[in-house]
C-alpha cells in the first residue's frame, strides 16, 4: 500500500498553507521517484474481472501513452479486485492498433487491463463509449496523469453505497449563482472547502476520479456532433449538466480533497490551459448546454 502511505503524509489542498503545499509537492516528487522501481519490483497481485459491474474507464493519447503506464499500474493495484479497467484509444491516433502501443502498456493486459479503440472523441473518450456499453454498471472515470492510492476505488464505492443516488467524487468545485444564473467559473468556490454534500451545486472534477451510479446514462443522447458544437473540450461540464438535467446531486468522499500526485512528464499538454487559463471555455460550454437542455 505504498501510495496510500504517501498520501497519508499529504494535507488537504484547500486548507493548506504555503509550507504545507510545498511539503505536498515534495511528497509528490518522492512518489514519482519511488513508484517507478516499485512497479518493477512488485508484480500486480490481483487481476481485474471482465464480468465485474464496476468499470474504471479512462483514455490517453500518443503524447502521454508512455507516462500512462504508471497511472494504469495504480488502477490495477487497487484494493478492490472485482473491477474492469478499460483504456480507450482513438483509432486515428493509433492506426495500427496495439502494434502502435509500448510493450509495457500491452504487458498490463496480463493483469486485466482492457484496451479498446474508438473514434476520436477527444477527452470524452474516457466516458463516451463506456457509458453506452455499460449503462447498467457503476462507472468510474479516471485521468491518465494521476497516481491513485490503493484505497481510491474502495472509498468511492463505499461512499456510493452510502449515497446510491448521487454522483461521487473526491474533488469538486461548488457552483455559485448571480440573479438565479450560474456565476462565471472563476467565481465558483474552488475545491468546495469544507463542503461534502450531497449538493446539486457541487461540480465533480475528473482528476480525482468520479463515480456515476448505474443507469445514470440511460436517457442520454450520445450524439457527439452536438457535444462537439456545444462543449468540445469540457467533459466535466457536460457530465455535470447531465446530472443537473436529472436533478442528481454530487457528494465528496472526504470533506476536503488532498492534492493528487501527478505523473512526471504528463503535463506538457493539458486541457486546463485551454478551459481555464487561456479562455472561458467552461462558461461558454455551461451556457450552451443549459440552453440546449432548457435548464
Amino acid at each position: 500500500m505504498m501510495l496510500d502511505f504517501l498520501y497519508s503524509l499529504v494535507s488537504p489542498w484547500a486548507k493548506s498553507g504555503k509550507a504545507q503545499i510545498f511539503r505536498n509537492r515534495v511528497v509528490g516528487v518522492l512518489a514519482n521517484v519511488l513508484y517507478r522501481p516499485y512497479c518493477k519490483l512488485f508484480k500486480i497481485k490481483q487481476a481485474s474481472n471482465d464480468s465485474s459491474d464496476v468499470i474504471v474507464s479512462l483514455t490517453t493519447y500518443p503524447a502521454r501513452i508512455e507516462q500512462a503506464y504508471f497511472c494504469l499500474n495504480s488502477l490495477l493495484r487497487q484494493s478492490v479486485s472485482n473491477k474492469q479497467v478499460i483504456l480507450w484509444l482513438a483509432k486515428g491516433q493509433f492506426p495500427n492498433g496495439e502494434a502502435d502501443l509500448p510493450k509495457r502498456i500491452l504487458s498490463l493486459k496480463n493483469y486485466g487491463l482492457q484496451i479498446k479503440f474508438c473514434d476520436d472523441f477527444r477527452s470524452y473518450k474516457k466516458i463516451f463509449c463506456t457509458a453506452q456499453q455499460f449503462s447498467d454498471c457503476t462507472i468510474v472515470t479516471a485521468d491518465d496523469d494521476t497516481l491513485y492510492p490503493e484505497s481510491w476505488l474502495k472509498k468511492l464505492i463505499e461512499t456510493h453505497e452510502e449515497h446510491p443516488d448521487c454522483v461521487v467524487c473526491y474533488r469538486a468545485h461548488n457552483m455559485t449563482f448571480e440573479n438565479g444564473r450560474p456565476s462565471p467559473y472563476s467565481k465558483w468556490q474552488g475545491l468546495s472547502k469544507d463542503i461534502k454534500g450531497p449538493l446539486k451545486t457541487l461540480v465533480p472534477i475528473g482528476v480525482g476520479g468520479v463515480l456515476y451510479p448505474p443507469h445514470f446514462f440511460d436517457d442520454v443522447c450520445f450524439d457527439y456532433s452536438i457535444i462537439e458544437r456545444l462543449a468540445p473540450t469540457t467533459d466535466d461540464i457536460w457530465l455535470k449538466v447531465l446530472a443537473m438535467k436529472n436533478e442528481v446531486p454530487a457528494v465528496k468522499v472526504n470533506l476536503n480533497s488532498k492534492e493528487w500526485f501527478t505523473v512526471k512528464g504528463s503535463q506538457k499538454t493539458s486541457l486546463k490551459s485551454i478551459n481555464v487559463d487561456q479562455t472561458n471555455a467552461n462558461d461558454v460550454a455551461l451556457k450552451n448546454l443549459m440552453e440546449y437542455y432548457n435548464l
